[in-house]
């Protein structure tokens, strides 16, 4: 997990500099950093649906293997949905282009790059689809690890 994280923290950054430079904010670097890195807390919410808020053991946070138990995944900030509706708020509200850009540019980055470890079904990172199936683990179809 600390690899996974270490290149969304650096994927996150990177946007952050595209961004800062054609927008002349390098603010855009702080705000990359939360739909690019921190997304990833959306995981806490599927632990706690999981434990139903009863418990915390990180070794089992961490080793991700809750979302087996549990056979559901609904990481709500992970979706391309996010993505396409950041680019409609910089569209829409030009003097905080830079700002949504910025979110869209990391967010797109980290699902990219969780698709191509994970591997899953292709429509898996649409919140629409997962809530469609459920947010039905096997729906997702993981290859990682393969």
């Amino acid at each position: 997990m600390f690899k996974e994280e270490t290149i969304h923290l650096s994927l996150s950054i990177i946007a952050g500099i595209i961004i800062g430079y054609l927008t002349s904010n390098y603010y855009a670097i702080l705000v990359a950093l939360i739909s690019g890195f921190f997304v990833d807390c959306d995981h806490l919410i599927d632990y706690f649906v999981y434990t139903k808020f009863k418990k915390i053991d990180l070794r089992e946070f961490f080793s991700g293997k809750f979302f087996d138990y549990s056979g559901k995944v609904y990481v709500l900030f992970h979706g391309y949905e996010f993505s396409v509706l950041f680019v409609l708020l910089a569209i829409l509200y030009p003097a905080l282009s830079w700002f949504f850009y910025s979110l869209a540019l990391s967010h797109l980055l980290h699902l990219i790059y969780d698709m191509a470890s994970n591997k899953p079904k292709w429509p898996t990172y649409f919140i629409i689809y997962r809530a469609i199936n459920n947010f039905d683990h096997d729906k997702f179809d993981f290859k990682k690890g393969e």
